[in-house]
Order: structure tokens, then C-alpha cells, then sequence
């Protein structure tokens, strides 16, 4: 799952969402890559309330570097 997130976070533009749908403990490792990627995360429960799936909606931050004096 890092390789795909990677991977996301390549091709998703800055303040851009990925929002995943999968179980709950699924759901808590991609967190914790896409924390570790800047990421803000959040996990939400589906329409049906359903304690087995969850929607996990990520929001790639814009983010740069120290400004360094020339």
C-alpha cells in the first residue's frame, strides 16, 4: 500500500483529497503512511454506518522547505 500512496501523492496536486473506502483496521495503516506523507486524515463512518467499513478522507498539504537567505 506505500507504493500506491506514493504514488498518489506524486499525481494529486497540493491541497488536492484522496478519499479510500475499506475496513477500519485497513484504514488506520493507510493513516499512518499518508501522516507520514503530510498528509491530514480523517476517518468518517459510510452511509449505512457499518462498524466494518470505514471512508478515510486524506488531504495532501501544500508544503515547502525553510526559506534559506541568498
Amino acid at each position: 500500500m506505500k507504493f500506491v500512496l506514493l504514488e498518489m501523492d506524486r499525481i494529486l496536486r497540493p491541497t488536492g483529497y484522496a478519499i479510500i473506502r475499506e475496513n477500519a483496521y485497513f484504514l488506520d495503516s493507510v493513516a499512518t503512511i499518508a501522516k507520514g506523507m503530510r498528509w491530514n486524515c480523517d476517518k468518517h463512518d459510510t452511509e449505512y454506518k457499518a462498524d466494518k467499513e470505514k471512508v478515510l478522507i486524506c488531504q495532501k498539504k501544500l508544503w515547502s522547505g525553510k526559506n534559506t537567505q541568498h
